[in-house]
Formats: structure tokens, C-alpha cells, sequence
């Protein structure tokens, strides 16, 4: 899965790759009619929408941005065609309490929380990314300190390294975020 967010299956898809194109339809498929059927409580219609992103997706991967996060992205299709069918669906109603119903659950596939959510998957990506490119004894020592909450101290004592050490791994590792950070922020 994580091999889905590289550079270089992006720019696969960019080229027209098949192979490319399967793969990320292989891991994602069922995720994003999920996600869809949550909303539209009908999963043979959240099928065809997740069907109808991939094609969105592939008509669209000559404009794919290898540094965007191609799940984010594609969630967000599969967002707006789920908002489409519902629209057509409170359109077609006439029962108040369906429409109300619909009406909700447009509300919320709109909502500024549902994209915040869509955002962080691209957040979520680049602090995995930062994090597999840490140098494995600097990762080790970080996954100690901000996973298992050992103080430094403790860290250097399992490791059976000095305390400036450590200090020195983890500073190396936050200025390796904060690199990252900076140049996501802007």
C-alpha cells in the first residue's frame, strides 16, 4: 500500500501505465465504495461510483501532480460523484423525511470536516514518508521516545548508548520533520 504514494507509480499513471492503474485499483477499490456506501447506504451504487472515480481518475492522469497525494485525490472524486448522485436522488424525491435524510447526508459530504479529513490523508502520507527516511537508529530511538514515551534516558539505557546521543538522534529527527513541514506549510 505504501507503494501506491510514491512518485513514481504517479508518474506511471501520468504515462498511462495499465499495470499502474490496476494496482492502485487493487488497493483502493474497496476503500473508496466504503467510504461511498456510507453515505449512500446502497453498495451496489457506491460500486459504481468508486467504479466511475477510477475512470475519472484514469481520464484525468495527464494532469496528476506526482507530489500531490493521489489518495487524497482520489477520495475527493469519489466525494463529488457521490455528492452528484445524491443531488440527483433529493431532486427525484418526493418524501419530505427521504429528502431530509439526503439532505443531511449532503450536508455532510459538503462539510469543511469531511475535506479537513481528505487534507489529512495527505498529511498522514508525508509524516509516514518522513518518518521511512529516517536513518534506522535515529527512527528507532524516535519510535521509543514519541510511541512508547520512554525519556531519552531511558532510550540510551536500552540501547546501551550515551544520553547526548540520543539527543543528538532525536534532534536530527525533528529537524527532519520540521524541514518537511516547512516546505508542506509553504
Amino acid at each position: 500500500m505504501r507503494d501506491l504514494y510514491n512518485k513514481e507509480i504517479v508518474e506511471l499513471l501520468k504515462n498511462g501505465s495499465e499495470k499502474a492503474f490496476e494496482a492502485i485499483i487493487k488497493a483502493e477499490f474497496n476503500n473508496v465504495a466504503f467510504f461511498v456506501n456510507h453515505f449512500l447506504k446502497d453498495i451496489m451504487l457506491a460500486e459504481d461510483v468508486a467504479q466511475e472515480t477510477f475512470i475519472s481518475l484514469w481520464k484525468s492522469r495527464g494532469t496528476l501532480n506526482p507530489e500531490a497525494n493521489l489518495r487524497a485525490y482520489i477520495f475527493t472524486i469519489a466525494r463529488n460523484k457521490a455528492i452528484n448522485v445524491m443531488r440527483t436522488r433529493y431532486f427525484n424525491m418526493s418524501d419530505s423525511i427521504n429528502k431530509r435524510e439526503i439532505q443531511i447526508q449532503l450536508n455532510t459530504l459538503s462539510s469543511d470536516e469531511l475535506d479537513k479529513n481528505i487534507d489529512a490523508l495527505e498529511l498522514t502520507v508525508l509524516i509516514e514518508k518522513t518518518y521511512n527516511k529516517l536513518p534506522e537508529k535515529v527512527r528507532d530511538s524516535f519510535v521509543m521516545n514519541k510511541k512508547f514515551g520512554m525519556t531519552y534516558e531511558q532510550i540510551a539505557s536500552a540501547k546501551g548508548m550515551n544520553v547526548k546521543a540520543i539527543e543528538y538522534q532525536m534532534s536530527s529527527a525533528l529537524k527532519i520533520f520540521r524541514k518537511k513541514f516547512k516546505d508542506y506549510i509553504g
